[in-house]
Formats: structure tokens, sequence, C-alpha cells
């Protein structure tokens, strides 16, 4: 049995107070990052440490009334601050916030922590590390998605390229932002340059000559262009990064990370029961995620309506609300097939919506970071069929606990959907050998033997009230 890496010698004086940031929290936000932090905050606890979640809402939701709103989430403290307050004014106040630097400052005298874990930089900027070193205090941080790498924070093109990073000039960065800039404005100028023939060049032409750019547009320009530098060496006053996925760790270290990455996968707790007796027909799929263009359930449809509709059955479950538009195109094209919009569901109920499964489909069009819906199904014995992106693959043995099909490619997802279907029997042989066994008591234990690894971190160590 694994002990507590802060087992052995002296006990602390008392429990870690740790300190953990993420850009939105429950009970409005309940996507991958949050489930994550809240994961990390309830075992610490259970080990007997002292978590504090600090979060925030965005400038672009309702305001909350007060600077700080304080509340509990199964009994864990919560801080969020209100971004309204302080809206960004510009492309560089988007990651980087002086302002936010005396708001950061107190709600750290106040809770005065041993350690701050950044679960994502978003709506705290750069200057969280800088105001957190500042004050003495150890910082570690998990990289959950491409926030400090990409300025979609998605790795993908507005014409559904997938990037690398950022460029040596930005001129990637650039065509990104004006193709962000197109949507957000309208007019003849940004829609032009924002148009796919133009962009690329556009951006190209930006980087050159950034520096000479008049008021706003080279102020933005450059912003773009420093974003990169600025996060990365915000994160480098961390003693160390968890990178969940090994695509993800060496995809920070290509774009040069000087902070030391360490791959520690994602724990999960769910029922690991074998998946109950089912019919060999109709095959039963599933999908489970944000029902968003990024997460491909339109893909989906297009190959299942290749499928005789006798012979399978799609449950697909997440909100219509994120994208209405979408959705309602997604229910057009399912109109005929046998699909069930199932909408969401609580973390309780999802061993149980697995259970009632064959085969869960994630169909992703951008690259993930080791999604916790991947590992949820294969911990219930779920085999899975998803794009070939690394940060899943990595997770699939082909033909053991599930199947890749090439990115965006609905053609190709077509036969892999028939093999399940010409094969009544495979998807419950593929059961029997699915299976992930790591737990978030693992994953905790490994997250606080990284801070007594890098350094000193005990009960006291942050000296906060002078």
């Amino acid at each position: 049995m694994r002990k507590d890496p802060l087992a052995g010698g002296p006990p602390p004086p008392r429990p870690l107070r740790v300190a953990l940031f993420v850009h939105a929290f429950y009970p409005e936000h309940v996507y991958g990052t949050e489930a994550y932090t809240l994961t990390l905050a309830r075992q610490m606890r259970n080990l007997g440490h002292d978590p504090v979640v600090v979060t925030a809402r965005a400038s672009d939701e309702p305001p909350q009334g007060e600077e700080i709103a304080r509340y509990t989430v199964e009994g864990i403290p919560v801080l969020r601050i209100d971004r309204n307050r302080a809206p960004a004014r510009s492309a560089r106040e988007d990651y980087d916030m002086p302002a936010l630097a005396p708001l950061l400052t107190r709600i750290l005298r106040e809770i005065a922590p041993d350690v701050v874990h950044i679960c994502h930089l978003s709506n705290f900027t750069a200057v969280l590390p800088e105001v957190a070193a500042s004050l003495g205090i150890p910082i570690f941080a998990t990289l959950t998605d491409f926030f400090n790498l990409c300025l979609t924070t998605t790795l993908q093109a507005t014409d559904g390229r997938l990037c690398g990073g950022p460029d040596a000039v930005r001129a990637n960065c650039l065509s990104c932002g004006l193709g962000m800039r197109g949507t957000e404005r309208s007019g003849l100028f940004w829609g032009t340059l924002a148009q796919p023939a133009l962009r690329d060049a556009a951006g190209a032409l930006a980087a050159r000559v950034a520096f000479a750019l008049p008021g706003a547009m080279g102020r933005d320009a450059r912003a773009v262009i420093d974003r990169p530098d600025a996060l990365r060496a915000a994160m480098a006053r961390c003693r160390a990064a968890i990178a969940p996925s090994a695509f993800l760790q060496h995809l920070f270290e290509r774009n040069g990370a000087t902070v030391p990455l360490v791959r520690s996968t994602f724990g999960i707790d769910i029922d690991r029961r074998p998946k109950p007796p089912a019919p060999a027909q109709p095959v039963r799929f599933g999908f489970m995620g944000q029902i968003s263009y990024h997460k491909g359930p339109h893909l989906m449809l297009q190959a299942l309506r290749r499928l005789p509709p006798d012979v399978f059955t799609l449950d697909l479950w997440g909100s219509e609300q994120q994208d209405p538009a979408y959705s309602r195109d997604l229910r057009a094209v399912a109109a005929p097939m046998p699909v069930r919009f199932r909408g969401t569901f609580s973390e309780a109920e999802m061993a149980d919506l697995l259970a009632g499964i064959d085969v869960l489909i994630l169909p992703s069009t951008w690259f993930e970071n080791a999604p916790l819906t991947l590992l949820k199904a294969l911990a219930t014995h779920t085999p899975v069929i998803v794009a070939d992106v690394p940060g899943m693959t990595e997770f699939v043995e082909e033909g053991v606990n599930g199947f890749a099909f090439p990115r965006g490619d609905a053609e190709a997802l077509v036969p892999v959907l028939r093999r399940f279907v010409d094969d009544p029997g495979l998807a419950a042989r593929m059961s029997r050998t699915t299976a992930y066994d790591r737990t978030e008591r693992d994953m905790v234990l490994d997250v606080l033997a990284l801070y007594r690894s890098h350094g000193p971190v005990t009960a006291g160590t942050a000296a906060l009230t002078a």
C-alpha cells in the first residue's frame, strides 16, 4: 500500500493549507478542469490537509455583486472574485493584468497558504505567480489545457487546422487573432483580414511590422507576440508543473517550458464493477461531453447515418444550451435515426449511464488532454472510439480497449462503427480487456509527493502577516 509522502519523520505542526486557483468552478462550471480541482480539494481534505479553492466569475458572466463571494462546495471553502470589476481592456490584459495584484495579494494574505497550486491561470493572468512568489509561497501547477501556449486555448486554427504552438515570430498566433477579431467586430476592414485567403498572409505581415503599427492595433499585435513568452516566464516561477498526458508534457517541452514537468495522469473514482450483460444488438453507442463543434458530435452523426437504423442506438449526453444553434443542427441530422438527446447528468449517475451503453464515442476535432470522460469509460470497462489525437490515443490500445479513426473524417469513422455491428460480441469481449485502475487518491498522493520533492514545503512556510 502506498504511504502518504508527507508521512515519516516529524509531523508538520499543522496540515498543509493549499490554495487551488482555477479559472471557473462549481456550481455553474462543471467541466474537466473544474472536476479535477474539486477532486484535488476533496482528496487533500480526506488525507488531513486544508484546501481552499479560489476562482472567478468571468467578465462575460453576470456580476455577483460583491468583490469576493464566499461559499462552499462539498464542505470545501471557495472564494470567487468578480472579474466584472476588472475586465480586460486590451489584448495584453487578457493574460497579464497588474491591476489584479492588490486583490490577489489580499486573498493570499487572508488564506495564508503553504502552497499555491494553479489549476488554470485564466482570469488570474500572469500576475498570480508573480504575487505568490513575492509573498514567498511555493507555487505548483497542473497543465489542464493549452491556455499558456495558445491565444484560442485550443491549439486549433479557425479553419480547423491543428497547431504545434507559436512559431518563431508568432505569425500563426496573429493569424488566429485576426480570425477572432473578425468574429468579434463587424465591418469591412476586420472582416476582410479575417478571410481564410488573407488571414495567414496578414498575420505574417503583422508579425514583421508590429512595432510600426499605430495605436491600439499595434499594441494588440505586440501583445499577441509577447503572450507566449510572458506566460512561459510566469510559469517559470513554479517549482514544478504536472502534465496529465505524455502528449502535453512533450508539447510544452518543445515550446520551451523551463519549469520542471512531471507526468502524472488523472485518477478516477467510479464504480468499477464488470459491465452487466447486454443484448448483442442493437449496439448501444454513447457520447458524453460538451455539445459543441470541437467535440465532434456532428462527425459521429454523419457516420451513423451510413448504418441501418435498426442495428444501433445512440444516447447523447450534454447541455444543448452551450451552443443552441449547433444543437439544433444536430437534432435535425439525428431526427431520422434512433438517437436520444439525454441532457446533463450528475457525477454520481455516470457509472450507471456508462453501464447502459456498449461503446463510448469521443470524436473530438481538437487536441485533447486525457479527458476525464475517456478515463471514466475505461474504468467502467466501456470500450471507446476516439479521434486519433495524441491526448487520447496514448490511453487507447487498438482492438483491446478501443479504436481510433482519423480526426475530422466521418467517412473513416463508418468502418470502425461497423466493426461492432458486424461482430455482435465484439463490445462484450473488449469490455473484459478494458480497464483504468488509477484512483483519485493515487493522483493526490503523487501531487503531495511532488510538493515535497521540489523543495521544502511544510506547514507554516508562508510568512504572510508581515
